[in-house]
């Protein structure tokens, strides 16, 4: 199963959104991403033998990002879409490289918009408590190819990758992914500590429905904010 997650067209989604946030640990139970980012431990002490983890530079590893991400695409990206992503994010576009065929293996994308207020309701930038208002990281694509997968890879790049957006001050990182994806499911939820949020219905053009998940991280300014 490949870890992807598709682009939103907000005009053909269906919300139906949550009506307060949820506690930051109101289950009790914390993912791996979770418990070691929150704990601020260091997001390259994971080692996988014979993969190393390199930062996008440019677009000369756009076909590639294209390729690992496309492989098992149920509806195709515009390359501006790709463009969108890592032209305006680079630094949180990561690959993990084979060290034993030098190329690219897996990859994940990600930007920042969006803002998270005191209340915990997402608001546009002219929304809200300006003094409040708190970046909220989303996570497009996360991908491996299929003969590196159940070594880690992918927990290992939503590491790094959740890990900047904090350092960005993100206080929650979302994603979504297909209500029939029990793969993916299973790796967010139980592997990386992301609760559902939201149930996005008809939410891709094959009128899948969908899950948003959340993965909320510590952030002791906005919870001392809050109460």
């Amino acid at each position: 199963v490949i870890y992807m997650e598709e682009v939103p067209d907000e005009c053909e989604c269906q919300f139906f959104m949550r009506s307060m946030a949820p506690d930051l640990n109101s289950s009790g139970v914390r993912g791996v991403v979770a418990s070691r980012i929150n704990s601020k431990q260091s997001q390259n002490d994971e080692v996988i033998k014979g993969i190393r983890f390199e930062d996008y530079r440019d677009e000369s590893q756009l076909d590639q990002i294209m390729r690992l991400v496309g492989e098992d695409l149920s509806e195709p990206y515009s390359i501006f879409t790709y463009r969108y992503f890592l032209h305006s994010f680079p630094d949180l576009g990561i690959f993990a490289i084979s060290e034993d065929s030098n190329q690219p293996i897996g990859c994940v994308v990600c930007k920042i918009d969006g803002v998270e207020t005191n209340e915990g309701v997402e608001s546009d930038a002219f929304g809200g408590n300006k003094g409040d208002e708190k970046p909220i990281g989303y996570m497009a694509m996360l991908a491996v190819d299929k003969n590196y997968r159940r070594l880690g890879i992918g927990t290992a790049l939503v590491e790094r990758a959740v890990g900047r957006m904090k350092e960005k001050g993100c206080v929650s990182v979302t994603l979504e992914t297909e209500v029939s994806n029990k793969a993916a499911m299973k790796l967010y939820e139980e592997r990386l500590g992301f609760i559902r949020e939201d149930l996005l219905v008809r939410y891709y053009l094959n009128w899948g429905d969908a899950y948003r998940l959340r993965l909320w991280l510590d952030n002791d300014d906005f919870i001392s904010n809050s109460s």
